[in-house]
């Protein structure tokens, strides 16, 4: 028999041409910067899900404006979890700030972001339409 793999959101979030980006503050990949995002309830669809998760994690009310992919590669997440990712636009004003499961949040160049966990680097890269970005030492804001 095989094993249930559960559905997840990535939300790319754009904010004055920075990626906004978050600290794990725990496993999987704690200590990494990550895209917000996070497990699709029961009865909620995955976009829905991927705003109320970037709302819960970094505080920015956003509207996922175009599917960017769906993530299944079996080593992407110890968890097992696939991923769909949406890029995303803030629908109200405010900074992000660490909430939920972030132990900081930053924006960042999105050509040069520092080093992502899971598959992020290219789940960015695809949401951007390009190669797969630098992981470098950019700063948080």
């Amino acid at each position: 028999m095989s094993e249930f793999r559960a559905l997840a959101t990535d939300g790319v979030v754009l904010l004055g041409g920075e990626v906004v980006l978050l600290e794990r503050d725990h496993p999987p990949e704690e200590g990494r910067w990550v895209l917000p995002g996070g497990m699709v309830e029961r009865g909620e669809t995955a976009r829905a899900a991927c705003a109320r998760e970037v709302r819960e994690e970094v505080g920015l009310a956003v509207r996922p404006v175009s599917f960017v992919g769906l993530y299944d590669a079996p080593d992407r997440d110890p968890r097992g979890n696939v991923s769909a990712a949406y890029l995303c636009v803030p629908t109200a004003g405010g900074e992000p700030e660490p909430r939920a499961e972030a132990r900081r949040v930053g924006t960042f160049d999105p050509d040069d972001p520092p080093a992502l966990g899971f598959d992020h680097d290219q789940v960015l890269a695809d949401a951007l339409g390009g190669a797969a970005p630098r992981s470098g030492a950019s700063g948080e804001s």
